[in-house]
């Protein structure tokens, strides 16, 4: 069982190129969206991220996203960058580009 999750984003990139932050901490959200955030931060392999990289893209308005999760006592800090997100980690970007507004 997990007891504590805490996800930082920082999103830049896209049409306008404004830059987005949010950081959330399980144990100061309401349950419904700290469970929520939990499981979608389990479906992430935090190992196979650790050998993800950027992708050095040419375009400017791709989006790029700085992130900390930790997972207990996981930890990554990495970027992701559009085309070459993970699947598995599209879900978790969504739900905190939302968090975001």
């Amino acid at each position: 069982m997990i007891g504590r999750v805490k996800v930082e984003m920082r999103r830049s990139g896209g049409f306008t190129g404004r830059t987005t932050k949010v950081h959330l901490d399980t144990a100061h959200m309401p349950p419904a969206e700290a469970a929520r955030l939990i499981q979608l931060v389990t479906t992430v392999d935090l190992s196979r991220l650790a050998g993800a990289r950027a992708a050095s893209s040419a375009g400017a308005d791709l989006m790029r996203y700085d992130l900390v999760i930790e997972n207990g006592v996981d930890r990554w800090e990495g970027t992701v960058s559009d085309p070459s997100i993970p699947s598995e980690l599209r879900p978790l970007l969504q739900f905190l580009t939302t968090a975001a507004r």
